[in-house]
């Protein structure tokens, strides 16, 4: 089996296949399914794999949960069930109510398919699928195909966010600017913006504190995938597991920038703690209402104080330059990656990462 990671272009959504391989066992792994209005793009790629050995939802966000929903509700009565086990904190017993980004109806939708997809698997002597217990931070799971380190959520913010659930959400989206102001500062100027906290009121930033983010090993590669997660969780349960940023920073073949290249979500803290020289960033350039990636977020890879300035940065997006920019805004001035200790490769429209 050829190990890789498929980027899908999943407009200004993640969705990632990963094919893992750990001695004779290899392993499909999806992560995310990118927006429900493109659904039948992610559909058809997922139908080209027999079965999935494990489905990660992230979280509610229509980006993320989308795709994936819409594939369960297509092979719901297959027999047998093509998805083996399921990461998705969710509850069948929590109300929702439907927000503008926040996808709590499809949340609530989903979990009742999983419920009655395992009742009937169950009632017919079946393999049940895996999807009920907690993923959390510290948790560590070995699988035939893979082994993980889970990275977030706190059962703390996941509580929060389950809270939420019982709550009418208002208009949770903030129109904002395409930032083309930001070119006129350097990279490394922009890598000493200081970051600001997650705002616990905004429902919509607890959703993405309560986003799965973990890391996965096998034979060939390693990859953090982070989902829409923010840094603070990410830097304490590295620390809590003996990583540092000095002698035992965690090496890992590719990091997925968190939240399609956000500058709340990426932080010169997280990237010091890591040992890795390809960034993956996933987007079309936004949907209106955000536009990604943030500069900042090019500068905190670019100059973060561990950079090794010796060697290239890996800049992988899966959308050409040219659409993410008309989308979203031009986020790198003409020829700034070669220069001033810079140092970045930028590749776009990649689909497929080779291990």
């Amino acid at each position: 089996m050829e190990q890789h990671i498929r980027i899908l272009k999943a407009l200004h959504g993640d969705s990632f296949i990963l094919n893992c391989v750990k001695g004779l066992q290899h392993g499909t792994i999806v992560v995310d399914g990118g927006p429900y209005r493109d659904n039948y793009k992610i559909v058809q790629i997922l139908e080209e794999y027999e079965s999935i050995d494990l489905m990660v939802v992230t979280h509610y966000d229509d980006d993320h949960i989308g795709g994936l929903l819409a594939y369960i509700e297509k092979h719901k009565d297959d027999r047998p069930f093509p998805i083996k086990e399921i990461w998705v904190n969710c509850s069948r017993q929590i109300p929702v109510s439907n927000t503008g980004n926040i996808s709590f109806n499809q949340a609530k939708k989903l979990s009742n398919l999983l419920f009655d997809i395992n009742k009937d698997l169950e009632e017919k002597g079946l393999p049940t699928v895996t999807w009920e217990p907690l993923i959390l931070a510290g948790q560590r799971v070995q699988r035939p195909y893979a082994d993980f380190l889970i990275l977030s959520p706190e059962e703390e913010s996941l509580s929060l966010n389950f809270f939420n659930f019982n709550s009418e959400c208002g208009d949770i989206s903030s129109r904002r600017s395409r930032q083309k102001s930001v070119l006129t500062k350097s990279l490394q100027e922009l890598s000493t913006v200081a970051k600001k906290k997650v705002n616990l009121q905004n429902k919509q930033e607890v959703i993405n504190l309560s986003s799965i983010a973990f890391v996965v090993s096998c034979d060939s590669f390693s990859a953090l995938m982070m989902g829409d997660s923010y840094p603070s969780t990410i830097i304490k349960t590295l620390e809590s597991n003996g990583f540092n940023n000095s002698d035992n920073r965690l090496r890992v073949s590719y990091t997925k920038i968190a939240h399609h290249g956000s500058a709340k979500n990426t932080s010169n803290t997280l990237l010091d703690m890591l040992e890795c020289d390809t960034y993956i960033i996933s987007t079309n350039g936004g949907n209106g209402v955000s536009c990604h990636p943030d500069r900042e977020t090019i500068g905190n890879i670019a100059w973060h104080p561990n950079r090794n300035h010796n060697s290239p940065v890996n800049l992988v997006f899966n959308y050409p330059m040219g659409t993410i920019e008309s989308i979203g805004y031009k986020f790198l001035n003409e020829g700034e990656c070669d220069k001033d200790g810079s140092y970045i490769n930028v590749y776009s429209n990649i689909d497929k990462l080779p291990v």
